[in-house]
């Protein structure tokens, strides 16, 4: 089972459908250039900043993070006052990026800003070869290359957001050297979401093995991440479920709330109606409820969560396409966490109550416990070694403490 939040904690903005990228597999569901709709009738111009202050406002006491992407965020000419409401409120967000900025002060806005938590750039490969073939753009890729190394050294942390495609589904050690090479904090690592495309999508065989080598990279110590869900009974790996529809949803430049920023979905409108009326909206249980039976019997469910439905529904089609018969316990191996019973847990999270329980949050993070879990939690202060919590509380207090550890949500210390 899945607990859904009363409200959204993290949030997409697509602040515009404008881009000066023409990647071949956009996952964009609104117009890419913004001059036309599905039906060729000419798009509105989206609303102007002014008009959203008064939904920041309901949407900033919500938000754990924002992430304002598009299209390309910045091409927006209110961009500058965007950042600048965000510092005002109190918001962490996150500008995901195509690093193809031609003005030097964009810079300065986003190095001036307090509540930033860093960029994420789109690059999909270690040469303009892989990168390109995607991009749709000659020369994009020493463009984004230099601005990556710009931003970094004005202090900006900058993680690699890469979708793997057939061009560089088999050269990810590439990636994370060049990443490091830059100064990168991290790369994210994403299947391809949509329609086949020829000489793009990477067979099911090829992203199995991509994935084992990501896999390979992070036990190495490497620093990357998943940043969608490739289901387990394709392959055990170290990606999650999505938490569209559960911890998350999508804005569009219209204020139309999405599922997600794959799904086509329309629930409501913030500039219209309440959060909270959108959010437990008949469309948006539909699909919360979009999970093939089978994927209820997998014991990798509560991992992964059927995979994306957004895709699967957006196909027209039963279920994820890369999802295959549910696995049993057996099927699934873990190495157990070793922890010395002397270090002291510190908790790194923010605790948001619900009716069901308690649910943990930090950055991207969304953690949801039982409500007799508070007292271990209120242990996690750093005065409390292991050993002692697990005299007071037993052994599934160290299974929890255990799992907080694996998801970053606290640090142990001597």
């Amino acid at each position: 089972m899945l607990h859904v939040l009363s409200t959204p904690v993290l949030y997409a903005w697509e602040l515009t459908p404008a881009c000066n990228n023409r990647c071949v597999g956009c996952p964009n569901v609104f117009p890419r250039d913004g001059r036309t709709q599905a039906d060729g009738e000419s798009a509105p111009e989206p609303p102007r900043f002014a008009e959203w202050r008064a939904v920041l406002d309901r949407l900033a006491p919500h938000a754990q993070r924002l992430k304002l992407t598009g299209g390309e965020p910045t091409l927006r000419p209110d961009f500058p006052a965007i950042v600048e409401y965000l510092d005002v409120l109190g918001v962490e967000f996150v500008v995901f990026t195509n690093g193809r900025w031609e003005s030097a002060a964009l810079l300065d806005v986003l190095a001036g800003s307090r509540r930033l938590v860093g960029l994420l750039v789109s690059l999909h490969g270690a040469q303009a070869q892989s990168h390109e073939a995607f991009t749709g753009v000659p020369g994009s890729f020493e463009e984004t290359v230099e601005n990556i190394q710009r931003a970094v050294a004005r202090g900006i942390t900058v993680a690699i957001s890469l979708v793997l495609t057939c061009h560089n589904v088999d050269n990810t050690a590439d990636i994370v050297e060049l990443s490091e090479q830059l100064g990168a904090h991290h790369v994210v690592f994403n299947r391809y979401l949509g329609p086949t495309i020829d000489g793009i999508t990477p067979s099911p065989t090829d992203l199995a093995r991509a994935a084992q080598n990501i896999g390979a990279l992070c036990r190495q110590g490497r620093a990357v991440k998943f940043g969608n869900c490739i289901p387990q009974c394709l392959i055990p790996n170290e990606s999650s479920g999505c938490l569209a529809g559960v911890a998350y949803c999508a804005v569009d430049p219209w204020g139309n709330v999405r599922p997600c920023t794959h799904s086509s979905l329309i629930a409501g409108n913030l500039l219209e109606q309440p959060l909270e009326g959108i959010w437990f909206s008949s469309t948006m249980q539909r699909f919360r409820d979009a999970i093939p039976p089978q994927c209820h019997q997998c014991s990798a469910f509560a991992v992964c969560h059927g995979g994306c439905k957004a895709l699967a529904m957006d196909l027209g089609v039963e279920k994820d396409p890369l999802a295959t018969d549910p696995l049993s316990a057996s099927d699934r191996t873990s190495s157990p966490i070793r922890l010395h019973p002397d270090m002291r847990p510190v908790s790194r999270f923010v605790v948001r109550p619900e009716e069901w329980g308690l649910v943990l949050l930090r950055g991207n993070t969304v953690f949801p416990v039982r409500p007799e879990a508070a007292p271990i939690l209120e242990a996690l202060d750093g005065q409390s070694t292991l050993e002692e919590i697990g005299q007071l509380f037993g052994p599934p207090a160290l299974s929890l403490v255990g799992s907080l550890y694996q998801r970053g949500l606290i640090t142990l210390v001597a």
